[in-house]
C-alpha cells in the first residue's frame, strides 16, 4: 500500500493515514494485509481483453480489484497526490493525460511487430508516463502492472514479474520521472515472447 502526501484527504478516517474500507478496518498494517489478500483472490477473475485499451478499462480493472474494499473502488482519485516530493498529475488532467497516452499508443499499433528491445524500450517509456497519471486514490501500481500485462500479450509478449527486486522496482518507478532507462533494462529481464 503507497504512503502518499495529500491535503484534506477525506479518502482516510479522520486523523489517519488508514484508507476508509467496507472492512471497516482502522489499522494499516491490518488493511494492507487484506488488501494483499483480498486482490490476490479478486485478479483470479479477470481476464484478459485485446485492444483497445482506454481509461474506461483501467478502472474497469481497478474496481474488478478492488470493488469488494473500497466503495470507490474504478473511480479517478479527487484529491491531488505526491509522494517522497514527487507531484503526480493533478486531478483535472488525469483524463486529458491519459487519453493522451492511449491515443498514442493505439497510433503506435498497441506495440505490436516491435523486436523485443524496441518492445521493451516502448514499454519503459508508456510505463513511467502511466505511472505519473496515478489516477486512483490507491492500487495504481497493480491496475498498471495488469494494463501492462494485457498490453504485452496482445504484443505477443508475457510479463514475468517473478524476479523483480522491490527496492529495483521502486528505484526504477522513481528514477523513470526522469529516466526510463532502469525501468527499460527490468522490461528486458522480465519480457517473454511466445510468437
Amino acid at each position: 500500500m503507497d504512503k502518499y502526501d495529500a491535503a484534506n484527504d477525506y479518502y482516510c478516517y479522520p486523523s489517519s493515514i488508514v484508507l476508509k474500507n467496507k472492512l471497516n478496518i482502522v489499522d494499516i498494517n491490518t488493511l494492507e494485509a487484506a488488501e494483499r489478500e483480498i486482490t490476490a483472490e479478486t485478479v483470479k477473475a479477470i481476464s484478459y481483453q485485446s485492444p483497445p485499451y482506454h481509461l474506461d478499462y483501467m478502472k474497469k480493472l481497478h474496481r474488478d480489484l478492488f470493488s469488494e474494499l473500497y466503495d470507490w473502488a474504478g473511480e479517478l482519485r479527487t484529491v491531488n497526490i505526491s509522494k517522497g516530493g514527487t507531484d503526480f498529475c493533478i486531478c483535472g488532467r488525469i483524463v486529458p493525460e491519459a487519453e493522451k497516452l492511449f491515443k498514442s499508443l493505439a497510433k503506435e499499433n498497441w506495440l505490436n511487430s516491435l523486436s523485443k528491445d524496441v518492445f521493451c524500450k516502448k514499454l519503459a517509456e508508456y510505463y513511467c508516463e502511466f505511472n505519473m497519471i496515478h489516477p486512483f486514490r490507491e492500487g495504481n501500481g497493480r491496475v498498471q502492472r495488469l494494463l501492462f500485462e494485457h498490453l504485452a500479450l496482445s504484443a505477443g509478449y508475457e510479463l514475468d514479474w517473478e524476479n523483480i527486486n522491490q527496492d529495483e522496482w521502486i528505484h526504477a518507478n522513481i528514477d523513470g520521472v526522469v529516466n526510463d532507462e532502469p525501468m527499460a533494462d527490468i522490461f528486458k529481464r522480465i519480457v517473454r515472447g511466445f510468437r
